[in-house]
């Protein structure tokens, strides 16, 4: 398989993806994804991808920017619920315009850098840091926030992982599974 403009097609094309993982990525992130990866997974039709008006100011980091706008995220998955309304707001707009009543002061310090990408779990929110480009994950019940994923390509991933197991397990059982009894046996 050529990496750069197909998606994995097969389990055998995982193993492709530790080559361009890593910190010498092309892209300046932790890892490298095919180009068509999430439109083959969700369809092309249910990946958003953003335009330069959709940032904040404060999402200053150039490798997260171009993979929202390049690769874009799949709008709907059984764990997050991407916000497509309006351009991507702080963590602070978001609870000055659609949860006014908040408290502030329940607001992580630095909420004015945090851009939500969209609803988690209950009550759990998907966050950029602007200037780092780490997810990170905000609690609203719990008031925290904290790690998620490296980045928005290993958020990105694992909701790829995550849909591809359940399409693959309800086709032919957990291939997940299969692939690590073969790694098993091949050791």
């Amino acid at each position: 398989m050529t990496m750069g403009t197909m998606g994995l097609t097969d389990l055998n094309d995982l193993t492709d993806l530790t080559v361009t993982a890593g910190p010498a990525t092309l892209s300046g992130l932790a890892l490298d994804l095919p180009a068509l990866l999430l439109d083959e997974e969700f369809g092309q039709s249910k990946v958003w991808r953003f335009e330069d008006f959709d940032f904040p100011a404060t999402l200053t980091h150039e490798p997260t920017r171009r993979f929202l706008r390049d690769m874009g995220l799949p709008e709907e998955h059984a764990l997050f619920q991407l916000d497509t309304d309006v351009p991507l707001p702080t963590l602070a707009e978001y609870y000055a315009h659609e949860r006014p009543g908040f408290p502030a002061d329940r607001l992580p310090a630095e909420a004015t850098r945090l851009i939500r990408l969209g609803h988690f779990v209950e009550g759990n929110s998907v966050v950029l840091d602007g200037t780092t480009g780490a997810a990170l994950n905000w609690s609203e019940p719990e008031s925290t926030l904290c790690p998620l994923n490296a980045d928005i390509s290993t958020f990105a991933f694992t909701l790829w992982l995550l849909q591809r197991e359940k399409r693959e397990k309800t086709a032919t059982g957990c291939w997940v599974e299969t692939l690590r009894n073969e790694a098993c046996a091949d050791g």
